[in-house]
């Protein structure tokens, strides 16, 4: 039981982690210079395993071009968060707003001209880890507790 509940409160932390990494570098990203550039594609796929197992339905797989001084760079990221989603109207909106051909505006590191989004700022998807982290958190909190009440008093 011990065992299961480190695993859990590894896991919380990670999500923890990860959800307020991807609020960071969101925030940080409309401050970032901005470039012109067009769509290439934008559609939905299926995101499967080499064993052909589907592990998302709607996923977005979205190419753009842009240039930062003379070099013509590629993108692929909406914002800071999953490319994948659950909720279909979400990705018809979001294939509808940035169509091949369409001319945007892409937000792009200044450290790092390859790291690029179209939308900066915080999404659903860094709420959901960051919830699912402290949930998670809540609920192995217990059992992380009991285990180290246990050794204290055992030592």
């Amino acid at each position: 039981m011990r065992f299961i509940g480190l695993i859990f409160a590894f896991l919380g932390l990670w999500c923890l982690a990860m959800g307020i990494s991807m609020g960071i570098e969101g925030i940080k990203a409309q401050k970032w210079p901005r470039a012109k550039g067009r769509i290439i594609m934008s559609k939905v796929e299926e995101l499967r395993t080499k064993s052909n197992i589907r592990v998302a339905r709607l996923c977005l797989h979205l190419e753009y071009l842009y240039m930062v001084g003379d070099r013509i760079l590629e993108g692929h990221r909406l914002n800071s968060g999953w490319r994948c989603f659950a909720s279909e109207d979400y990705i018809k909106e979001v294939l509808k707003k940035y169509p091949a051909g369409k001319k945007v505006e892409v937000y792009y590191n200044p450290q790092n001209p390859e790291i690029s989004m179209l939308e900066p700022g915080l999404n659903w998807s860094v709420f959901l880890m960051c919830g699912f982290g402290l949930v998670t958190l809540s609920i192995t909190y217990p059992f992380v507790r009991s285990m180290f009440l246990r050794r204290r008093r055992a030592g």
